[in-house]
């Protein structure tokens, strides 16, 4: 296998140089372990992190060796396998669902442009989530030491290097309180792209706009979205969204033909947005007593996920009944 080579500097330790506590030495791999790992899933799943069982390319992508230590503060010598040797099946088409992603990237690249995006005060957030996040702010409890700072440089420079200290490690973990949280939407755009292997599909709502997705697999399977290839589709199910504001992805629960009255759902979803459409206007069904707002409950706030989809599929079931 042809591993990439990195340096990981830990600087400000108390004890001499090339020498570190096995305890903040376990501490500091986690948090780039960690790190790497929901960087990685992010940028081939649109989620940091999922339910379920870690995936068998997940595991071969963050299967870091540490090949030495060396005095110079602290340096520990890292190997890591490339995307390509690891992941090419979960990414397969790059260009398809992620930015600036090459498969000759290692899940440190990714890790590294994660944590130096998070630094970056107007980011977009293509790289980090709230899971990413998490794993970077981390660091910060690896080693409790106020002048410890990490920096990890590549022997190439076609990869990537970062720099963090507890002071930014703090600063992350605050931002995590602006991110967006993910929301009801429903949406409505020509389905153009499908990937097979994973369930991804894209759907093009203007010339200039389109939304990436992804099957929420205990409610649809990539057949579903055969029928309707090519042709005008509406898609419900929830948004997550950027740093930014912009939409990331929508996990898709139920998968149509559109029909009249879905024009009103030619819109890609925005974090600022704070109305809801009502979710079925355009099948003459009348939903009694029913405020729209229910469906966030105190949108768009703190409720999880699973409470979402939840009363996703609580509102489609009682437009049916209507």
């Amino acid at each position: 296998m042809n591993l990439q080579h990195y340096e990981l500097r830990i600087r400000g330790l108390k004890e001499a140089p090339g020498k570190i506590k096995a305890a903040a030495l376990i501490h500091t791999l986690d948090a780039l372990t960690k790190t790497a790992e929901r960087a990685t899933r992010l940028l081939a799943t649109g989620a940091g992190t999922a339910r379920g069982s870690r995936p068998k390319w997940l595991s071969a992508a963050t299967d870091f060796t540490i090949s030495g230590f060396r005095p110079g503060s602290t340096i520990c010598d890292i190997e890591a396998p490339s995307l390509r040797e690891t992941a090419s099946q979960a990414f397969g088409q790059p260009d398809f669902w992620s930015a600036q992603l090459s498969l000759n990237d290692t899940a440190l690249d990714l890790a590294a442009r994660a944590i130096s995006e998070a630094q970056s005060e107007n980011s977009s957030g293509d790289y980090f989530d709230s899971s990413v996040l998490e794993a970077i702010g981390s660091f910060g409890r690896a080693v409790r030491e106020k002048q410890v700072r990490y920096e990890l440089t590549p022997n190439s420079r076609a990869h990537e290097e970062f720099e963090l200290d507890i002071q930014s490690c703090a600063q992350i973990r605050e931002r995590l309180k602006a991110l967006p949280e993910p929301r009801a939407f429903v949406v409505s755009g020509r389905l153009d792209e499908i990937k097979h292997g994973n369930g991804r599909f894209s759907l093009l709502i203007s010339e200039q706009n389109r939304l990436f997705g992804r099957l929420d697999a205990a409610s649809l399977n990539v057949e579903s979205l055969r029928p309707l290839w090519g042709k005008q589709t509406t898609v419900e199910g929830i948004v997550h969204f950027k740093a930014n504001g912009q939409s990331r992805l929508i996990e898709a629960r139920r998968i149509s033909g559109r029909v009249e009255g879905d024009r009103v759902f030619e819109e890609v979803p925005s974090a600022a947005r704070q109305e809801l459409h009502d979710l079925f206007p355009h099948r003459d069904r009348r939903i009694q007593s029913f405020d729209p707002i229910e469906l966030a409950g105190t949108w768009p706030g703190d409720e999880p996920l699973e409470d979402l989809l939840a009363q996703l599929d609580q509102t489609a079931l009682r437009a049916v009944e209507c």
